[in-house]
């Protein structure tokens, strides 16, 4: 399920059967060593909040993503917005030239931003995370603004996400 970071056809090609079989695929290597160290410098600098009240949490109670209940998930926004230099490794997230390729793989070329980024942080016993639910609502009714259909080998997607990992 990995990809090695190239932008050639077969690269492109396996990116494209993994995430129509998947629904994710991975590039390895995107990011330098100096974009990782800049955005961890970048996130130093700031301050994570910790989001402890039981209405914040992403997970139901007693299930295997609800964690220990008494660590919360950390996160922080705001960073396309971070006084410079703190600010631009995360504008450069948006457009870098090592994910631009995949991203018009699987979502298209005039792609936009629908809201602002965040950063995720987890210490052992942390909840984990729903991302995104799909095209099924809890209700368990389509949601059509959120569909993903590949027919005759064209990927039409409505919504994706990317993730950037910054430890290991």
């Amino acid at each position: 399920m990995d990809c090695e970071m190239q932008s050639t056809t077969a690269a492109l090609k396996r990116a494209k059967f993994m995430f129509d079989l998947n629904g994710y695929f991975i590039i390895r290597n995107a990011l330098s060593q100096t974009d990782i160290a800049e955005a961890n410098a970048a996130i130093d600098a700031h301050k994570f909040l910790e989001r402890t009240d039981k209405n914040l949490r992403n997970t139901k109670d007693n299930t295997p993503f609800s964690g220990d209940m008494k660590t919360g998930r950390f996160d922080m926004g705001g960073m396309l917005g971070w006084e410079s230099p703190h600010r631009e490794i995360y504008r450069k997230f948006l457009c870098h030239p090592n994910v631009i390729p995949y991203l018009h793989l699987i979502i298209g070329e005039g792609y936009r931003l629908d809201h602002s980024p965040l950063i995720i942080a987890q210490e052992k016993g942390s909840e984990g995370f729903s991302l995104h639910g799909g095209s099924i609502n809890p209700q368990g009714k389509l949601t059509p603004d959120l569909l993903y259909v590949c027919k005759n080998n064209e990927i039409y997607n409505t919504l994706a996400a990317a993730s950037f990992f910054l430890t290991d």
